[in-house]
């Protein structure tokens, strides 16, 4: 049941994350970053397809999520693969905590559209460290713990 409700959060998490990059990735960026110069024209071109690629692997990983929530442990997965995959997830999630807590603390894209987007850093920070901290409780359960009950080890 842990497994499950971890996947299903990072999908719920990810998913209008990735929307967001893929659809208005600007709305990530500070406005200063999105001048209208042409040197800086090419390299806000640049930055909306880095995040565009950002937007692409978060949405594969709500795919494998919600592909594991569903599946439960397929029989060509088992426990401990599934628990690998889920601190692999929970890895990532370190990342965007960084950038929330340190957004946060430096006032980082605090004014105009950026600050809303997603609900602002606080709910980033509190939905990211959500998200850790059920997926590496799971992976570490499905690591140590998987089919002990059942006497399958």
């Amino acid at each position: 049941m842990l497994p499950r409700l971890a996947f299903l959060l990072h999908a719920a998490v990810e998913t209008p994350a990735a929307a967001s990059f893929l659809f208005a990735p600007a709305r990530q960026l500070s406005p200063a970053l999105l001048s209208p110069a042409s040197a800086a024209s090419a390299a806000s071109v640049e930055l909306l397809l880095v995040l565009h690629n950002l937007g692409g692997l978060l949405a594969a990983t709500v795919l494998l999520s919600l592909a594991l929530a569903v599946w439960g442990v397929p029989p060509h997965i088992d426990g401990p693969l599934r628990g690998a995959l889920a601190l692999a997830l929970a890895g990532y999630h370190y990342f965007p905590c960084r950038r929330a807590y340190l957004r946060r603390k430096h006032g980082i894209g605090m004014q105009g559209p950026q600050s809303r987007t997603l609900g602002g850093p606080a709910v980033h920070l509190a939905a990211h460290i959500a998200c850790c901290v059920l997926l590496v409780s799971a992976g570490m359960s499905d690591l140590f713990f998987f089919g002990q009950e059942s006497g399958e080890r």
